[in-house]
Order: structure tokens, then sequence, then C-alpha cells
């Protein structure tokens, strides 16, 4: 939790690299949230921070990425570098006291996650992963479906996210941790895991690569323990798909665009009485998972992306490139 003068006034972010996510992510709904402030942005290239602050009207360019974390004027680190620099500077940035929103995908790897959660715990800091899917209604509504009984018994869930990334892309470096589980696949192992409340088993993956050791297009099956089977897809090649579905033995759901439901959506509900189908109105993932961060830092809310939730989905993604038989990311050659 913060001091009691960050109550009065707003929670102060500081931003490491001026990231294309940024803006979306972060900028753009906190001018939404009046109890959040960005107040500084540093960049390996000057000039695009201060190309970047001067286009968002923030106020302060810093020299580096260190001098953002040794900021007086600075309570929470936001982390959208490149995955490879996550686990690095999100420590420095909680041993230096801050709090840390970090971009997905959380680390390089599982063991990365557990020094990083582990830094969180020694330090009394906040550590978040920026999980902005989970924060909106669309999901919530998607998970009280299911929990409602209404499917009965779930026997299957699958998810896809795709998006064409065009090269050259630190996504298709392995170098920076990229491929399209990290980047994109990392949502369906979530989505799956919070819809079933379970962690899953890898029974198997299979994945293009290319170049070497990055997986253009990848796909997993996966059981859990209470029985229920599931599906995860990504790829970096083909055209834009977003999905989740759930089949029990009474019926099924499938939601399109679980995502980012500001951009459309869809839930369509079958079951033994028909079939309905409905566009839920939708605020902004982003504004929605900037808010409850805010909360958690100041008032305590829970915020569920963080902690063990992050180690936990980075251990199936672990597990997914081992089955396919390439490495983990963050490893380095002898």
């Amino acid at each position: 939790m913060t001091d009691s003068s960050s109550q009065v006034r707003p929670l102060r972010f500081g931003i490491l690299g001026a990231a294309r996510i940024a803006p979306k992510a972060l900028v753009a709904p906190m001018a939404q949230v009046e109890t959040a402030e960005v107040t500084t942005i540093a960049a390996r290239d000057r000039g695009r921070a201060e190309a970047f602050a001067a286009e968002h009207g923030i106020g302060r360019v810093d020299d580096d990425y260190q001098a953002i974390i040794d900021a007086d004027d600075v309570d929470v680190v936001y982390n959208p570098l490149p995955m490879n620099l996550h686990a690095e500077w999100t420590i420095k940035a909680l041993e230096a006291g801050k709090h840390v929103l970090c971009e997905k995908p959380f680390a390089s790897n599982a063991a990365e996650a557990s020094t990083m959660v582990k830094a969180a715990e020694r330090t009394g800091r906040v550590l978040g992963e920026a999980f902005h899917y989970y924060y909106h209604p669309y999901f919530d509504r998607i998970r009280s479906i299911v929990a409602s009984g209404v499917l009965g018994r779930l026997e299957r869930v699958e998810a896809v996210f795709a998006v064409p990334i065009a090269k050259p892309d630190l996504r298709w470096s392995y170098d920076t941790s990229g491929g399209s589980l990290m980047d994109l696949g990392c949502y369906p192992v979530s989505w799956v895991r919070h819809i079933v409340g379970e962690e899953p088993t890898v029974v198997s993956s299979t994945a293009d690569e290319d170049p070497a050791r990055i997986d253009a297009r990848i796909e997993a099956e996966l059981a859990f323990p209470s029985g229920v089977t599931g599906r995860v897809a990504s790829s970096m090649l083909d055209p834009f798909d977003c999905w989740v579905s759930m089949v029990g033995d009474k019926g099924s759901l499938r939601a399109e665009n679980p995502l980012a439901p500001q951009s459309g959506n869809r839930l369509t509900l079958t079951t033994d009485a028909g079939t309905t189908s409905a566009v839920m109105p939708a605020g902004n993932t982003y504004e929605h998972m900037v808010r409850c961060f805010v909360d958690h830092v100041v008032h305590g809310v829970p915020f569920p992306t963080q902690g063990q939730d992050s180690i936990d989905n980075m251990v199936a993604i672990d597990a997914i490139y081992t089955a396919a038989g390439l490495p983990l990311r963050g490893l380095t050659e002898d």
C-alpha cells in the first residue's frame, strides 16, 4: 500500500520506454482516471521519449530508466519494455520502493516470474500483470454463465488469438523472448485457466518454427484435474481471430473477442432451449484495469492478475514450449 499522502493526490506513474502499447494501455485510459497521472517517461532514444511526451501531454522526460526508478515523484513504474527486460527492470523498480504494473507476458519464463514475485513480496510493493481483459464485465459475464450451471458440467474449453505481425519486429526475435505464444498465446492460456479455475497439464503441442526457436504458430492440447479438456492456439501469420468457447454436457457458449470487447463482441449461448446471441455494452478494458490497479494500490481492492497467477501462467507457457520441442524463452546458449 502507499502512504497516506498518496491518498490525497493522484497516484503518479512513470513509463519505461516509448512502447507502442503505452498510449492505449495506460496514457489514454488514465486520462479518464482522476486518481492517477503519468508524470514522466524515459526511452533508450531520448528523441522518441520527447516526441511521446509532447504528443501525450507528459510533463517530463527523464534521461534513462534508472532516473524514473529513482524519481521522488513516481509511485508506480509501468513496464512495457521488450519481454526479455521485464524481470530486470521490474525487480530494480520494486527494490527502489516503487509499485510496478508490468505488461504481459509477465516474464521470459516461470523461473523469472517467480523471482519477480518474490521481489514484490520481499519489498512489500505491488506487482501487477497488465491482463486488461480480466477487469472488464464481459469476462465476468463469461465466467458467471459457466458458473451458473446452464452449460451443465463443463467438458471442454478452447481459445484462439491470431494477429498478423510483420517482420522485423521484436516478437519475431528469440533474444527479446519473442514468439506467438508469448505475445498472443499468453491470453488464451490465461482465459482457459481462469474459466476452468484450475491449472492445466499440457498433453501435446505443435508449432510452426520460423525463424529458429520462434513459434510463428503454436497449438496445445490441455487437460485439467477436474477432467475438462482444452485447446489453446496463437499465430503471428494468420488473419485476426480472437475467441473462447466453452462446451458442457447441457450447452455451449462462444465469446467473440474476449481480449478487447470495446472493439466488438458477441456472446452466443446454445442449450436445449435454443440459441441466444447478444452484444454486451463495452467500456474500455484498459480503463477498467487501470482503475482497479490504482484502487488496489491505494485501497487494497482485489487485483487478481498478480503473484501466483502470473507464475502459473508462465508455467503453462513453459510447458507448451517444452512439449512443442522449443526452448524456453530467456535461456542463453552455452
